[in-house]
């Protein structure tokens, strides 16, 4: 399997089962609801809980996969050092961030019945999974993105100027809707790459605006 048929789908499965296991688990945020909190660590939810873990870590992969192949797409190689980190530092972040947003459903199912959690409790530690997520995740990521659009990479100008707007939303992560934006770039980004690596087409290195 080459690179870019590897990133393609890398970036896929980031976009993708990112937002499917977060519907899968359908934790708390926003508006507090006792009602919700209440639910997400219910006995019968706990399953969805622990497959939704599974499917998150396979889009975080992808995420590493891809920030790999636009690495190597950028010919200074100090900028992409520090995109490099960049990236690793937010798929750290958005692993922990989600880690601790199903942390209360979990620690129900191996605390046993004894175990009791007010709902505020629930809400508040997922809510901070969030922040970790889409605060310091998407922040990083957004840097990431766009540390690799301000300079020369080998990628089409198209890709440049929209990974440099999934990187701007990503800098307003913290807000929530805006990182819908990364996830939509990853999946166009994807497809791209797949179609790419199809039919070999060369690439040329597009100078810095």
């Amino acid at each position: 399997m080459t690179r870019g048929l590897t990133a393609g789908l890398g970036a896929i499965a980031f976009g993708v089962l990112s937002f499917v296991a977060m519907m899968i688990a359908n934790p708390p945020g926003g508006t507090y609801s006792a009602s919700d909190a209440t639910k997400y660590i219910e006995h019968g939810h706990r399953a969805a809980v622990f497959v939704s873990v599974y499917v998150f870590l396979i889009g975080a992969v992808g995420l590493v996969l891809t920030l790999a192949r636009l690495r190597a797409a950028i010919a200074d190689a100090g900028r992409a050092s520090v995109f490099w980190f960049l990236g690793i530092a937010a798929t750290a972040a958005w692993v922990a961030g989600y880690a601790l947003v199903v942390a209360v459903p979990a620690a129900s199912a191996y605390g046993g019945k004894s175990l009791s959690i007010d709902p505020s409790v629930t809400y508040t530690i997922a809510e901070s999974g969030w922040v970790i997520l889409y605060g310091a995740g998407g922040l990083l990521l957004g840097c990431a993105l766009v540390a690799f659009a301000i300079g020369p990479v080998a990628v089409p100008a198209w890709v440049r100027w929209t990974t440099l707007v999934a990187g701007i939303a990503g800098l307003a992560a913290l807000a929530w809707f805006p990182f819908f934006i990364v996830l939509i770039w990853a999946v166009v980004l994807g497809v791209w790459l797949l179609v790419a690596d199809r039919g070999r087409a060369p690439v040329s290195v597009i100078a810095a605006a």
